[in-house]
């Protein structure tokens, strides 16, 4: 005794490729969100301002699938660097704070760094759940 069976699949293609955009999107957007988290833990104080101006510039069909994390405190781009510096006035600043309980410069980069595996995983596990 034998048996045969026929199987056909038809997919679209453009609608495959499209589900899996849709999914880098999202997965772009929470990566930038558990980095923002990951980021608030190690952001220097300053009356918490500096921490409460992060926020996530989420991925869009218009901007491309590429998402920020902004902290736009005016002290922010100067206290993630927090390399040497003269300032307007002539007073020179050596730089490495040494900030309070773990707080540190490069508080987006390090984490960003430290946790790249993690971040990929979470674009990686939205891109294959598709749209």
């Amino acid at each position: 005794m034998s048996y045969r069976i026929d199987v056909t699949s038809k997919q679209n293609g453009a609608e495959v490729i499209e589900a899996m955009l849709q999914g880098s999107e999202r997965g772009v957007n929470l990566a930038a969100e558990f980095l923002l988290g990951l980021a608030k833990d190690r952001v220097p104080f300053r009356d918490g301002d500096l921490s409460a101006s992060g926020t996530v510039e989420r991925a869009d069909d218009a901007a491309g699938i590429e998402a920020d994390v902004v902290f736009d405190a005016p002290y922010a781009a100067r206290w993630h660097e927090d390399g040497e510096l003269i300032d307007s006035l002539g007073r020179h600043y050596k730089g490495g704070s040494n900030f309070q309980n773990g707080r540190e410069s490069h508080y987006v980069e390090n984490p960003a760094r430290e946790n790249r595996r993690q971040i990929a995983a979470i674009i990686r596990k939205e891109a294959k759940a598709g749209g």
